[in-house]
């Protein structure tokens, strides 16, 4: 059986979502194989090599009922999602049965960038030479640190690849996938990752240097999309402010919208953080 980190276990007032938690905890710690068996089925996956926690979370039937229980239970079924991504990721990194896999890349960037757009979406451009492409977020590395080293180790090379984007059209684009799927983003969690992420990755170069590489894709004009490599990049991520700065632009961002009836009241409720109510 998998090895899995203990899952942590978070508050919920609400019975409904307190429940989930529980009985998802619990068939994960009994059987996490099962779920990354699943997984590594699944099709947008790639066999396991991509690896990404809001992907893992679609093997939840509780979550993935309905758009209305992807926005009630997607903070309940996370730590879940999570310590089963890093179980897939430690057995994608020690698959050398291809010996033509050599790279390790990191995608990061913002909530609404088009981080995983970009990979299910243009299922022959996955990258070949590629053991493993993770998707997480780097503006707090501390729990990224260790698959670093655990890519390093296995001898790969590793590059991260940070999506940059205008902060209102992470919002939007959350607000999108929102009334499509039920999955969005608070502007708490925006501000936070968006205005964070340089520091995070100025501490990983600090631990590692140019032992990881880095590039950064400037997707703010979709007209002109380019692509900068090496650490000199983290300017340009700078670029949008810091926490407090973006937090405080999409706030009126949001509001505006909402004065002027372009977005849904469930949109806007869940952008500031608020889960839906009740689904049966």
């Amino acid at each position: 059986m998998a090895y899995i980190e203990p899952i942590i276990r978070r508050k919920f007032s609400q019975q409904d979502r307190a429940a989930v938690q529980e009985h998802i905890c619990l068939a994960v710690e009994a059987d996490p194989e099962r779920f990354l068996t699943a997984y590594r089925l699944d099709s947008r996956s790639f066999q396991g090599r991509y690896v990404n926690s809001d992907l893992m979370k679609e093997m939840f039937p509780e979550y993935n009922a309905s758009k209305e229980h992807r926005n009630r239970y997607n903070l309940p079924v996370h730590n879940s999602a999570a310590v089963l991504a890093a179980a897939q990721f430690r057995a994608a990194i020690a698959d050398d049965s291809v010996p033509e896999r050599t790279n390790a890349l990191f995608l990061t960037g913002v909530p609404g960038a088009g981080k995983t757009t970009a990979v299910l979406a243009n299922r022959d451009q996955f990258p070949q030479d590629a053991r493993i492409l993770y998707e997480g977020q780097l503006s707090d590395p501390v729990k990224a640190i260790p698959k670093f080293e655990a890519a390093l180790g296995s001898g790969l090379d590793v590059e991260i690849v940070a999506i940059h984007v205008l902060s209102e059209q992470a919002l939007a684009n959350t607000i999108l996938r929102f009334e499509r799927e039920g999955r969005g983003a608070a502007i708490e969690a925006l501000g936070r990752i968006q205005g964070h992420l340089p520091d995070g990755l100025k501490q990983i170069y600090s631990r590692f240097g140019d032992k990881i590489g880095l590039s950064v894709i400037d997707k703010r004009d979709i007209m002109k999309v380019f692509r900068y490599r090496g650490w000199e990049a983290i300017s340009l991520l700078e670029s949008e402010g810091d926490y407090e700065q973006i937090k405080r632009k999409l706030t009126e961002n949001l509001e505006a919208q909402y004065a002027a009836h372009l977005i849904t009241p469930g949109a806007y409720q869940q952008a500031f953080g608020q889960a839906s109510a009740t689904v049966d």
